[in-house]
Parts: structure tokens; sequence; C-alpha cells
């Protein structure tokens, strides 16, 4: 047995358990080898990723144009809330909001219209006449001046009269006298008025059925946010300013007044007092209708 084995050792054969090990040395070389590749690919490709997307960025600042410049809208108007948007006009000008006075008058058309009429067109303002229907015809040429003028002739029902508008029990006493009176204005200048303000507002002699059926008669609403008094305050036109005064404050105001001797005597300063706060004078506009009742209704 000896001699066989070296027999075999002279003609170069190799013990088994000589083999084996060698064998696995030589994998274990090849896993290694395997592994530093990989990663030697992994770094190829990252370096070729990093150079392409550098050169992509360098391209886009050479050729494409600057950004444009991000105007914000401040974040709060008032009452309303507004998220910040990319690249459109600030609801603000100059860090201001636009103030707007809508006046408004009521119980015409009277011999005082024309001296309103006068007053408002010395400060280029205009306003919103709230008239009875049964005054109508006795100052035929007012009407037509306020709104040859820009002012708008709205409705404050034909009688005033409390107990007839709100006490049968339903809105058709209502909804029947501005309908008339609707149609006198439209004879008299052409022009169909759908505004209309309530006798002594809409609460809280107004509930919602009633408010609905208002508005399916085709009509819209406005009370007021500043009441001036003035038909409580006659010969006290000083009164008047100062309550006009006391109460503005908001970017919209409607300011209720009445066309009464002592309106009128109070009117160019309470104008003055307006234009000196920054307001501007509007008049209403339907087909801009906001709503400006005491419910909220957005039917009105």
């Amino acid at each position: 047995m000896r001699v066989q084995q070296e027999r075999a050792g002279e003609r170069g054969s190799i013990p088994p358990s000589t083999s084996r090990t060698k064998t696995h040395k030589r994998r274990k070389i090849r896993y290694g080898r395997v592994i530093i590749a990989l990663m030697l690919l992994v770094l190829f490709v990252t370096g070729i990723t990093y150079v392409f997307f550098g050169m992509t960025h360098w391209i886009k600042s050479v050729v494409a144009p600057p950004p444009i410049t991000v105007i914000e809208q401040p974040a709060k108007l008032g009452m309303i809330q507004v998220t910040p948007d990319a690249k459109e006009e600030p609801a603000r000008f100059q860090g201001q909001v636009r103030k707007l006075a809508y006046i408004t008058f009521d119980d015409g058309p009277t011999e005082y219209t024309e001296q309103l009429l006068d007053i408002l067109k010395q400060h280029e303002a205009k306003a919103t006449f709230f008239m009875i229907g049964r005054q109508l015809n006795q100052h035929p040429e007012a009407v037509k001046r306020l709104l040859k003028e820009g002012s708008y002739p709205g409705l404050h029902s034909m009688t005033h009269n409390y107990k007839k508008l709100y006490k049968s029990g339903s809105s058709a006493n209502f909804v029947k006298e501005f309908k008339k009176e609707q149609k006198m204005v439209q004879d008299l200048i052409g022009f169909t008025p759908h505004l209309i303000r309530a006798p002594y507002g809409s609460s809280p002699q107004i509930g919602e059925k009633f408010r609905g059926d208002i508005a399916a008669a085709g009509f819209k609403m406005w009370d007021w946010t500043t009441d001036s008094l003035d038909w409580n305050l006659p010969g006290q036109p000083d009164k008047i300013v100062a309550r006009v005064s006391k109460s503005v404050h908001r970017d919209k105001e409607v300011i209720l007044m009445h066309e009464r001797e002592q309106t009128v005597q109070a009117l160019p300063r309470i104008l003055k007092l307006l234009e000196d706060r920054g307001y501007e004078f509007e008049v209403y506009d339907p087909d801009a209708h906001w709503v400006a009742n005491f419910s909220g209704d957005t039917r009105l």
C-alpha cells in the first residue's frame, strides 16, 4: 500500500484532501472579484447619473429665462381668509383694501330729491334711491334725472304701511305692492328695478318663508349697515353727521338716510367725511349684486 502511494506521488497525483482545499480557495477568490466588480459598476453608474443631471441643470440655467417673481396675496383680508397664490395680483393695493360706501335714500321722491342729486353731483357720487310708489307721479322729473345721472331707482313699496304690509299673515300684500310699484317705474322711465328695501327693515317682521316669497317674485333686498337716524333728528344735521362718523368702519358700508331737510343739510359733510376716510362712492349694480340683508339670505 505504501509502495502504491509513493508511486502515485511520483506520477504527480494530488491527494484528495489537498485538492479540496485548493478548490475552496479558488472559489473564495472568484466571489471577491465579483463583489469588487459590482462595486465598481455602482460607482460608475452613480458618476454617470451625477454628470448627466449636472449638465441638464446647467443647460436649463443657460437656455431658460429667469424665474418670474412670485407675488403673494396677503394672508388675511378683513374677515376673509385667503391662501397665498403665485403669479396673481394682490387683493390689496399698496397695503390698502378698497373701501366702498353705498349712499341710500328712503321715502322719495320728494321736493328734496333734486337738492340731494345736486350735492351728489358736486362730489361725483351716485346713490340708490328707494322710492315710494304713491309718490312717483308727483316728482316724475326727479326720477328721470336720477336714472340719467347714474343713480339707481330702488323700490320701497306703494304705501309704507306697516299693518298692511306685515300683519295680514302672509307675504301677499307685500309682494303685490312691490310688483305694482315696479310696473310704475318701468312705465315712467323705461327701467325695471329689482332691488327693494322693506319699510322698517326686514327684521324681525320678515321670516324665512316670507323671504322665499320675495325671492320667488324676482326681487333682491337690501337693508343697511349704518343707520343715520336722520328721520328722527329734524333741525339737527350735526348729530346726523356725528352718528354716521361714529358708525362707519367697514370696508363696505350701506348708509341709510331719508329724503329730509336735515339730511340735505348734513349730506355735504357726510360725503366729505367718507372721502377723507378713503371711501369710494358706489351705486347698486344689478350685475354685481352682493348680499346686504339682515338675515344674510343668499336668495336675496
